[in-house]
């Protein structure tokens, strides 16, 4: 989460960052951008935006107002603008400070807007404004930093439960639309599918494709991602999972064969698109306030589509011949064989379903994040392993719930441990209730012998 407040007492001189027209973090680099424009999204051209930290630098904004500096060095940064141009557009604020850290998914990218920032008791419009947005795979929040009085701390803490409250659900909810795929294929198949992270990675970059490559828009360039992650699924179960099936090749033995088609996938999307974070929108988005929440707009469309598309699973499960006949051979294939539903055909379908949710969970991720990287997929399967153990593995109900809960506690526990520390936390909580309950909680004791 960007960091918050004025830097001081820096006496050693600066070096020197670069001014660029656009800027994606790598391994070497760290990026401070944004647009700038009036309370009414006008952009501001001409304008000069100054870096000063660790690094400084200067630059203008072009015609749409953007700007962006990249840096090497990891510290605290301030971005200021004229005050006179902030007070005659009625700007919120006039400078921010942002932390950069580079190899971090949520502090190698700080965007810096100054027409958002809560006002401040100092006589400038404000002195603080930035969009935060959290590490792959836990939360994200943006828009207007909110801002308590420093002598009721209480408010400021609530403030902050709030909004890692509805970061923790907006996340759990994006992680069991990808759990869900892999839920329902160890269910119809009894295989773990280490290459199911890929998948989300894949629906990621078709979307950065369709939008910044083929200009497309986002919408068109979702269900492209879809339809990929589609076919692909359709092509892995004729080709290698059905061959395997049909020889009888056991589930450990397959899900080896996962473990490699993971590591070849993550080397192929580290080749083609390089180690950096893609943008799959390149916009700035307005933050705003829903009561004591922070939010924006691309959150709310992200958590709005996983619930939708979730309703639409668990209706296509309870309610169609094929989903009843993908749950009877989860519960028994064989006597799902003997009264007349075709195994393979059904496990085909599966695939395709759960390889299109998780190219959608990546388009979704994407967009919440703001951007996606090679292993952004492989960064979130222990978590997606965690979620449908919690849940109940073969349940995809249960993959839903082990989620949320993983979601909700990670982001929730970085209130009192380290943010790097949350996963931990999460991990606790499925070790705690697997020692009460093995099965999970919408598992089914199995009967050994």
């Amino acid at each position: 989460m960007a960091a918050l407040g004025i830097s001081s007492g820096f006496t050693m001189p600066a070096a020197a960052a670069e001014a660029v027209q656009t800027c994606n973090p790598t391994a070497s680099n760290g990026c401070v951008n944004g647009i700038l424009q009036d309370e009414s999204q006008h952009a501001l051209s001409g304008v000069v935006v100054t870096l000063s930290g660790v690094e400084s630098a200067a630059t203008t904004t072009d015609a749409s107002g953007r700007w962006a500096f990249s840096v090497a060095k990891d510290g605290s940064y301030t971005v200021s603008i004229d005050p006179t141009v902030a007070s005659a557009h009625d700007l919120k604020a006039d400078k921010a400070t942002v932390e950069i850290k580079k190899g971090d998914f949520s502090k190698s990218r700080q965007v810096v807007r100054f027409d958002e920032a809560q006002s401040s008791d100092q006589s400038s419009p404000s002195s603080t404004a930035s969009n935060s947005s959290s590490s792959s795979g836990s939360t994200k929040q943006s828009g207007p930093t909110s801002t308590a009085d420093d002598d009721n701390p209480w408010a400021d803490f609530s403030a902050r439960v709030w909004d890692q409250l509805f970061s923790g659900i907006v996340f759990g909810l994006l992680l069991g639309l990808m759990s869900m795929g892999m839920n329902l294929v160890y269910g119809t198949t009894k295989l773990s599918s280490f290459s199911h992270g890929e998948q989300v990675t894949l629906g990621g970059l078709m979307a950065y494709v369709g939008t910044q490559i083929l200009h497309w828009p986002l919408i068109v360039s979702a269900i492209f991602a879809v339809v990929v992650g589609g076919i692909t699924g359709w092509i892995q179960n004729d080709l290698v999972w059905s061959p395997l099936r049909k020889k009888h090749v056991g589930a450990m033995q397959q899900m080896i064969v996962t473990i490699g088609l993971s590591m070849t996938l993550q080397y192929l999307f580290q080749f083609f698109f390089g180690a950096d974070v893609k943008g799959i929108t390149l916009n700035v988005p307005q933050g705003y306030q829903i009561g004591p929440i922070t939010t924006d707009t691309p959150t709310l469309i992200s958590a709005a589509v996983a619930i939708v598309v979730i309703i639409g699973v668990a209706f296509f499960l309870y309610q169609t011949r094929l989903g009843r006949a993908t749950r009877a051979i989860s519960d028994n294939s064989a006597l799902a064989a003997a009264s007349g539903i075709n195994v393979e055909e059904v496990v085909r379908v599966v695939w395709i379903l759960s390889t299109s949710l998780a190219a959608l969970s990546g388009v979704l991720i994407g967009v919440y994040f703001n951007g996606i990287q090679w292993n952004t997929g492989a960064l979130l399967l222990l978590l997606m392993f965690s979620a449908v153990t919690l849940g109940g593995l073969g349940t995809p109900n249960g993959a839903l719930i082990g989620s949320l809960v993983i979601g909700i506690v990670a982001d929730m526990s970085s209130l009192f441990i380290p943010n790097d520390m949350r996963y931990a936390s999460a991990l606790a909580i499925l070790i705690i209730v697997l020692l009460i309950r093995p099965q999970g909680i919408f598992g089914k004791l199995q009967r050994i012998g």
